[in-house]
């Protein structure tokens, strides 16, 4: 892609960019050390955090918003975590030449692999495979790869660069129906686009759209940072023990794009120097909590012990937990959310055993057109998904199975809302929507 080296997670002139080959050897520790020199040097104040941002990482993006973080120190933990055969995580998009590298999260943690993407349309289909995922990432990734097919089209006659484009939009918003920031990504950059005119010059119409994009990714950094600060701020500190957090799926900067949103807040919790515990449900059918979100927090040191989703209530009743901290791939107006399947019998379970359950979540999340939970648009799976495991004898092919990706919590279950606009706690006198929209 066109423009200055001043952009999210991309590729700079003289960095040597880490080989996309399916099973590449990273270099893990020399890779890390390198990884956090950048952050050193593109760490910023808030005040300077558009430059900052646009050459993230998330240790740089540590050191932008306060949290305390050490690149440095980092760098080492990050690469001994996976001294065992696995790999290190990265970033989890890079934008390059013409191409967007997503980190290719159903290999993890065994392997680091990036999927070359060079057309909107296979942007849209990482995201359908789950190949990118997490609302946050995906808002991300849905307005660069708007922005790719922008400038793949910059010469090509008016009529042909308008169809790209709306046939992209349109492959992005079908990628995930459930996630709410997508859709708001494509409004907001189809609106940069048609504030120049569908009868534009191309150059023009990609710059628009890159511009938006780039402040998508800003805003979401930064909006991020908020989240954490808000919940470490609400969330009281146990007497003479860690804060035991209670969280499910991942919700992390690979989930996110550099700070994340649950797993956000615990990192500015540890930052700070609290004591933290975290137990993750596994969450099926991905197994996201324990292939990703665990891995995620050992590499900043983080205690976390995983548990199955089926044994949350025993949990529950059986061990101290404090808080319970989710995400949300949508909101409605009235506060019912979607989230990760497991999450509403998550939320009952709280409720019953009095433990209080807070929604992180940036405002991107929510859609003002769905009336409560039952416009939420639920996402399905494979049933291959679910009954075909590597290594266990599979049930006959005739064997029928429902996955559904996410599940419906409603608004009575939630405590608080911990958005990038502050907290919103109940009752709730107007619709969410109304009041932050």
């Amino acid at each position: 892609m066109t423009g200055g080296t001043d952009r999210p997670n991309e590729d700079r002139d003289g960095s040597a960019a880490p080989p996309s080959a399916e099973g590449a050897d990273l270099g893990r520790r020399g890779f890390f050390r390198a990884f956090s020199r950048e952050a050193i040097q593109t760490a910023a104040t808030v005040v300077g955090a558009a430059s900052a941002v646009r050459r993230g990482t998330t240790a740089a993006a540590g050191e932008l918003l306060g949290l305390g973080m050490d690149p440095a120190g980092a760098a080492d933990r990050l690469a001994g975590v996976f001294g065992g055969g696995s790999v290190g995580f990265r970033s989890p998009y890079r934008l390059g030449d013409g191409v967007i590298h997503v980190l290719d999260q159903r290999r993890l943690p065994a392997q680091a692999v990036t999927i070359d993407c060079r057309t909107g349309t296979e942007v849209a289909g990482a995201m359908r495979d789950l190949a990118a995922r997490g609302g946050p990432l995906l808002g991300q990734l849905t307005a660069y790869a708007l922005a790719l097919a922008a400038e793949r089209n910059v010469a090509s006659k008016p009529f042909v660069r308008n169809a790209t484009l709306r046939g992209t939009a349109n492959a992005l918003r079908n990628a995930r129906p459930d996630v709410a920031a997508i859709g708001r990504s494509v409004d907001r950059c189809v609106e940069a686009w048609l504030a120049v005119g569908e009868l534009g010059e191309g150059t023009e119409i990609a710059r628009a759209i890159r511009a938006e994009a780039d402040a998508i990714a800003m805003e979401a950094t930064l909006g991020h940072g908020r989240i954490g600060r808000e919940g470490a701020a609400l969330l009281a500190q146990p007497d003479g023990r860690p804060l035991d957090i209670l969280t499910i799926d991942e919700t992390g900067p690979l989930s996110a794009g550099m700070v994340g949103t649950a797993l956000g807040v615990v990192g500015t919790i540890a930052a700070a120097g609290r004591a933290v515990h975290v137990w993750l449900l596994e969450t099926r059918p991905g197994r996201s909590g324990a292939r990703l979100a665990a891995p995620e927090l050992r590499m900043t040191d983080i205690p976390c012990t995983v548990v199955a989703d089926g044994a949350v209530g025993w949990l529950l009743r059986e061990r101290p937990v404090d808080v319970v901290l989710v995400g949300a791939e949508r909101i409605a107006a009235n506060g019912d959310l979607a989230n990760a399947a497991g999450t509403y019998p998550l939320a009952v379970l709280a409720a019953r055993h009095g433990v209080p359950l807070h929604v992180c979540a940036p405002l991107a999340a929510v859609d003002p057109t769905a009336a409560d939970g039952a416009a939420l648009v639920i996402a399905f799976r494979p049933a291959s998904e679910l009954l075909a495991v590597a290594g266990e004898p599979s049930p006959p092919p005739e064997t029928d199975a429902l996955v559904p990706l996410d599940d419906v919590t409603p608004v009575d279950l939630i405590n608080s809302f911990i958005t990038d606009e502050g907290i919103v706690q109940p009752p709730f006198p107007e619709p969410v929507a109304v009041r932050f929209g």
